[in-house]
């Protein structure tokens, strides 16, 4: 029981990939409107260590079902309205999904929330700017110059959320367990990696859970 932590330059394919990661492993996959969505609705819900784990874990699977789909485009393009308060009960879920397991997580600061847990497999996804318009452009049917203005917003936007609640630098290597540069890679290939990363990861686990 793992959980992977995907962080990523915009258009490099992070949802793509935690979708095909979680998918691989038979993971929960959430990307970060989800993640805002649950925050907001675990706002004076009891946290995990006050109802039994078998509950908490149905509250958890009922909260994923109703759950919304987000508008891509809204959430890229709407106003900053990251507050404190929000930042404090997000930083709750995405430890209390850590908890649970078998979660890929995209976003939302778990790099860093999640840092130090060695149940937590952290990669960090890149690609070149002209990949990433292009990227854009093939997935979600922008023309170019509303692809790289997007990039250009969602970079600041990723920036400026990540500087304010967080130390260090988002994109510093060592912060990861892998960097994969999908201007180099395949989406393809890049699960392949994170999925056989995973799994040893998690047959480590199991190995210290015996000693």
């Amino acid at each position: 029981m793992a959980v992977v932590s995907i962080s990523r330059q915009f258009g490099a394919g992070g949802r793509t990939l935690g979708v095909l990661v979680a998918a691989e492993l038979g993971y929960h996959f959430l990307h970060e409107s989800q993640l805002d969505q649950l925050a907001d609705k675990a706002a004076g819900s009891a946290p995990a260590s006050e109802v039994g784990q078998s509950q908490y874990r149905r509250q958890v699977v009922e909260l994923l079902t109703s759950l919304a789909p987000s508008n891509f485009m809204d959430r890229w393009t709407s106003p900053e309205g990251d507050d404190k308060g929000h930042i404090e009960r997000l930083t709750q879920v995405v430890q209390e999904l850590a908890d649970e397991g078998n979660v890929v997580m995209l976003g939302r600061g778990s790099q860093f929330t999640l840092r130090y847990r060695p149940d937590t497999v952290r990669i960090l996804l890149v690609a070149e700017l002209p990949q990433r318009i292009g990227f854009m452009m093939k997935n979600y049917n922008l023309d170019q110059i509303s692809a790289k203005r997007l990039i250009s917003e969602a970079d600041k936007k990723r920036a400026r959320f990540l500087n304010n609640f967080y130390p260090g630098e988002p994109d510093e290597a060592s912060l990861y367990h892998l960097v994969l540069n999908t201007s180099l890679l395949s989406l393809e290939g890049a699960t392949s990696q994170v999925t056989k990363l995973v799994k040893r990861v998690e047959a480590d686990l199991k190995k210290q859970a015996q000693i």
